[in-house]
């Protein structure tokens, strides 16, 4: 009899094991290359995954667009920098898990290995800025690509929202698109 409880508890556990929620690890990279890992379960992947979908089929039309407008504009003297911003991707990391806790410490660890890598790369970029003291041209050229790629960034995410109705997500901080400056108007006392 003890025998016979101990197979019904057995097989219990196992069938509570097999009907556990099962998790991912998914790397998902925004449209400016910047990437984020983030624990899910099959429902929220095949979401993520549907988003995607949608976004790649309204990213050439909402980029051509951007691109249009980028040229109408006689004040934009670089070119358009469209050809470095991507659709976002998502793509599972390893096996799925059982356990969240384990791809939580899985997450984590490979967040820490990302962030000692950019830091190792800035210090490179740091050593080198210090070899190489860059003229104050070079340093305006390069603020002024910077500059260019988060405006066609704006550009192509705020035609993408306006397409489908809702907004891109992005990782990290993202520049507002630049406002244009209207005339104060003047109060009343």
């Amino acid at each position: 009899m003890k025998q016979m409880i101990g197979m019904i508890v057995a097989v219990g556990m196992c069938a509570g094991t097999v009907w556990a929620e099962m998790v991912s690890l998914v790397q998902t990279t925004d449209m400016r290359g910047q990437t984020e890992y983030s624990v899910m379960t099959r429902e929220e992947f095949a979401a993520l995954q549907k988003e995607i979908k949608e976004e790649y089929a309204v990213y050439a039309a909402a980029a051509a667009e951007a691109k249009k407008e980028w040229d109408a504009n006689k004040e934009n003297k670089l070119p358009f920098q469209g050809g470095r911003i991507k659709v976002r991707s998502a793509k599972k990391m390893g096996v799925d898990f059982s356990d969240r806790e384990k791809a939580e410490k899985k997450k984590s660890q490979l967040e820490e290995r990302a962030s000692e890598k950019q830091l190792e790369e800035m210090d490179k970029a740091e050593k080198k800025n210090k070899q190489n003291k860059p003229k104050e041209e070079d340093v305006a050229k390069e603020e002024a690509r910077v500059k260019a790629f988060e405006d066609a960034f704006a550009m192509i995410s705020k035609k993408m929202g306006d397409k489908l109705g809702r907004p891109v997500p992005s990782i990290g901080f993202v520049m507002a698109e630049p406002k244009k400056e209207e005339p104060k108007k003047e109060e009343k006392k």
